[in-house]
């Protein structure tokens, strides 16, 4: 598959790492206007043709879009020119599948895709939705792409936004939460070297324990805490705010997606 990339920031370069790695049947051009990414890419993307101008792609069969929501406009013209039908992958947050088609034209075949930065690591999880005129082949060949990056799952558009706060966000969330217990454990006196990597080694087991043993998180809580033990304790401290922060947490990065799709 020809595939043209626009955009290497943060999402679009672990993706494109990913790719290489996997050694896909992919040939890759990417579009970056930023000189210091294209030269950062360069030195371990070998092979991979980078430009900084459209006009300087070919003609793919399909196209990535991992730029900003507000620079759709920008592709716009570009993708609408396209002299075939092609498949149009997009990683935009709050850009709806029915946005997408309106700015690419009616050549373009849409699915919308939400990943994480998992990906680099091959721990990744990918939900994708299929748009207009997509076909259960755009899907699969979209499956197969971030399928070299960990797990993908195929939920219904209107979950998207959800989606996107949960796991395309939740690594930061994650992180920030496992930071809080890190810095709780050196107030309380523990190193921080030590603190630190207690807290991202037992989130990583602990992510390990519901994906391989498949329990739910209720459960987990239920193994570990003993009646009247240390675990319980903790639970209880955490119980009254903990709920409605991870609640604050998703309405806010739900509500700043469908800001990001409107250009704000």
């Amino acid at each position: 598959m020809k595939l043209a990339v626009f955009g290497a920031g943060r999402m679009g370069s672990a993706i494109l790492t990913m790719m290489h790695r996997a050694k896909l049947p992919v040939t890759a051009e990417v579009c970056e206007p930023d000189e210091k990414v294209r030269g950062a890419l360069a030195k371990h993307l070998s092979g991979m043709k980078l430009v900084a101008k459209a006009a300087e792609l070919g003609e793919p069969e399909a196209v990535l879009l991992a730029v900003k929501p507000k620079m759709l406009k920008e592709t716009a013209g570009w993708l609408k020119s396209r002299q075939g039908s092609f498949l149009l992958i997009s990683i935009l947050a709050g850009v709806e599948t029915t946005a997408l088609a309106r700015e690419a034209g009616s050549k373009a075949r849409v699915v919308r895709a939400m990943p994480n930065q998992a990906l680099r690591q091959n721990e990744g999880v990918t939900a994708i939705c299929a748009g207009p005129g997509a076909t259960k082949a755009d899907l699969e060949a979209t499956r197969k792409i971030f399928a070299a990056g960990g797990h993908v799952l195929e939920v219904d558009e209107e979950q998207m936004d959800a989606v996107t706060a949960l796991s395309g966000s939740g690594p930061a969330f994650m992180a920030k939460w496992a930071e809080e217990l890190a810095d709780a454990a050196v107030r309380a006196g523990v190193a921080p070297k030590v603190a630190e990597e207690l807290a991202a080694r037992t989130m990583l087991g602990t992510a390990a324990i519901l994906v391989r043993e498949g329990i739910k998180p209720g459960e987990l809580c239920a193994a570990v805490a003993s009646p009247g033990g240390t675990t319980e304790a903790g639970l209880k401290a955490m119980q009254p705010g903990l709920r409605s922060l991870a609640e604050k947490a998703t309405i806010a990065a739900i509500q700043r997606a469908k800001q990001l799709a409107k250009g704000r």
